[in-house]
């Protein structure tokens, strides 16, 4: 546990490197925060500090920048978050004034949206598994090897995938099995989990699809800006990097299975560093995320981004926009469930 000098320096310390990439002696410390402290007491603390393992000397004659250990610290007891001002949050709302009820064109918005505002590259996945009714699936036929899955649920949420088929369908076959999809809905419930097996089933003799293309119709990742992760790279130093990032499916899997090794609280912004993230090529990189809901099921909005970001204005952005996902995909179905509320009252009348 560090007393208040420590954590008082710590957090200059580490303040001054995240602003400008450089160490910092006591000295300009001394300058640059009013911490009441003089230059001799602040390079004690720091001596302490970095036999504590919360800062190292980059050489000899240097000063000091934060280890993970000192990052890790920071972010758990001594960083605020900062709250946006009234222009970043119209910008923002003003992005989801539209009712939009297709949840991919939400979320892809929302991933153009956080890689503009912070120049990370920006991860936003659906949430999986989700349990609403399907109530339409509707196969497009956008050549004999290309096909546009549209599902509506219920509560008019509206997903698509591309199917690329390995061998040809007909635009009259393809309807014929669009009408015995939907023919289906109509006798017994189906559920948006059910809807890879229920379609896959339908394509006979495309059992390539089991495998290859409609297995992450539930939970699509929505990714932009990926080419900051490699910017001023040696390709060898990333190599494990570009090879996932090839593969929309690695990508998506690769953030999941980092997050189900941890607790996350929903609403709550947490950071994993690079030295957490199982891949050789990210340990200059932090991963910023939140996760929302609907219907009971989770999604993640993050960014990927260099270790020596702002983190109080990144995180304040990710959890602004993540609390306004949330509002607009499940107030869609507020609204949706008020609307049929009256309807039945008014039959009742």
């Amino acid at each position: 546990m560090l007393n208040d000098r420590e954590k008082l320096v710590l957090n200059a310390i580490i303040d001054f490197y995240l602003r400008f990439g450089e160490t910092i002696g006591s000295r300009t410390l001394v300058k640059k925060y009013n911490i009441g402290l003089s230059s001799a007491t602040i390079r004690n603390v720091m001596s302490d500090l970095e036999d504590s393992k919360f800062i190292v000397k980059t050489h000899s004659s240097s000063g000091r920048i934060p280890t993970d250990l000192g990052y890790k610290y920071y972010l758990n007891e001594l960083l605020k978050i900062e709250k946006l001002s009234r222009e970043e949050k119209v910008k923002i709302n003003n992005e989801y004034e539209r009712k939009v009820n297709a949840i991919d064109v939400i979320l892809q918005q929302t991933s153009a949206l956080l890689s503009q505002l912070t120049n990370c590259a920006s991860v936003v996945i659906e949430p999986v598994h989700r349990k609403e009714n399907i109530t339409k699936i509707e196969l497009v036929h956008i050549d004999d090897f290309l096909v546009l899955a549209i599902t509506v649920t219920e509560d008019r949420n509206v997903s698509t995938k591309k199917i690329q088929l390995d061998h040809p369908i007909s635009k009259e076959k393809l309807e014929i099995m669009s009408k015995k999809l939907n023919d289906q809905i109509k006798r017994r419930v189906i559920k948006s989990y059910e809807v890879e097996d229920v379609i896959i089933k339908n394509f006979e003799g495309y059992d390539s699809l089991k495998d290859k293309v409609y297995k992450d119709i539930e939970g699509k990742l929505y990714l932009n800006n990926s080419s900051i992760i490699f910017k001023d790279k040696n390709v060898n130093e990333v190599m494990d990097v570009l090879e996932m990032f090839n593969e929309e499916k690695d990508v998506k899997h690769f953030f999941e299975k980092v997050l189900s090794t941890r607790k996350n609280n929903e609403g709550k912004v947490s950071v994993i560093l690079g030295d957490e993230l199982p891949i050789k090529g990210l340990e200059d990189f932090s991963f910023v995320y939140s996760t929302y809901k609907k219907n009971g099921s989770e999604g993640i909005i993050g960014v990927l981004g260099p270790k020596r970001m702002p983190y109080s204005k990144t995180m304040g952005i990710i959890e602004y926009i993540s609390n306004e996902v949330e509002k607009v995909i499940n107030n869609e179905k507020k609204s949706l469930d008020l609307h049929k509320k009256k309807e039945l009252d008014n039959v009742k009348k």
